[in-house]
C-alpha cells in the first residue's frame, strides 16, 4: 500500500456518507469528527482512517499459528499464556480477538477457538452466538416510555424502536405488567450546547396504562350490566 493519502480521492467522501448514514440509524455511535474530518478531506483525518483500518497477513497468519499451537496442545489457552504469547509476537488482543471471529465465521480451528472462550476471559465475549455479527440495528425511533395510570404520571424507561406504537397496542416492560398503548405526544427537545448549532428533535412520548386496570373497570361494567 502507497505511503501516499490521495485526498482528491471521492472514496472519503463515500465513506463518510456511509458513516453518516450509520450515525443516523444507530444514534452517536459514529462521531461527528470522523464524519466531517473524511467529508471534508482533511491529511490528518484520512492519515488516522488508513492507519486503524486492516489487519495485515502477517498479524493474521501469527494469530492462527498460535491458534494451531492451542489445537495440537502446544499452547495453553489459558488467560496468563495467552496474554504473554500475545506480548511475544505483538499482537493487541483485540486485533487477536478480530482474527479469531473471523477463523469462527470460516469454520476453522472451532477447537482452539472453544478451549480459548471456555479457559481465558479476555475471549470469553466469543462464546456469545452473536459475537461475530454486526451490531447493526437499522433505522430505529428513540422514544420515552410514560407510565400514565390513575394515580401515576412518570417516565419508566427510554428504548428503540423499528416504529412507533400505536394506540391500543400492548407493550410489556422489561419489569412489570402488560400495559396499553394510550396516547402518544411528539415532544420537541433542543439539542446541542452551542446556539448556532442547535437543533430540535421530535422524539415521541409514548403514554401507557396497566392492561390489567382496564380490564377491572370493563368487568366491573358487565357486572354491573348483568344486575339489571
Amino acid at each position: 500500500m502507497s505511503d501516499e493519502i490521495d485526498t482528491s480521492s471521492h472514496a472519503p467522501i463515500i465513506l463518510s456518507e456511509i458513516l453518516r448514514l450509520h450515525r443516523w440509524a444507530g444514534g452517536d455511535i459514529v462521531r461527528m469528527d470522523r464524519i466531517f474530518g473524511l467529508a471534508r478531506g482533511f491529511e490528518s483525518v484520512l492519515e488516522q482512517e488508513r492507519e486503524s483500518f486492516g489487519i495485515s497477513r502477517e498479524t493474521q497468519d501469527r494469530v492462527e499459528d498460535m491458534l494451531e499451537d492451542v489445537e495440537s496442545g502446544r499452547q495453553s489457552p489459558k488467560g496468563l499464556a495467552i496474554k504473554q504469547r500475545l506480548i511475544s509476537d505483538q499482537i493487541d488482543e483485540t486485533v487477536a480477538g478480530d482474527v479469531i471471529q473471523l477463523c469462527i465465521l470460516q469454520s476453522r480451528f472451532l477447537d482452539a477457538a472453544k478451549k480459548l472462550t471456555e479457559a481465558s476471559s479476555h475471549f470469553s465475549y466469543l462464546r456469545s452466538k452473536d459475537a461475530v455479527l454486526p451490531q447493526w440495528l437499522g433505522a430505529t425511533h428513540f422514544m420515552e416510555l410514560v407510565d400514565r395510570t390513575e394515580g401515576t404520571h412518570k417516565k419508566m424507561q427510554g428504548c428503540y424502536a423499528a416504529s412507533v406504537p400505536r394506540i391500543g397496542e400492548i407493550m410489556t416492560p422489561e419489569n412489570g405488567p402488560p400495559m396499553k398503548v394510550v396516547d402518544v405526544e411528539w415532544v420537541m427537545i433542543p439539542q446541542g450546547d452551542r446556539e448556532s448549532q442547535r437543533q430540535c428533535v421530535l422524539v415521541p412520548h409514548v403514554y401507557l396504562e396497566n392492561e390489567s386496570d382496564d380490564e377491572e373497570a370493563e368487568a366491573l361494567v358487565d357486572q354491573g350490566d348483568a344486575a339489571h
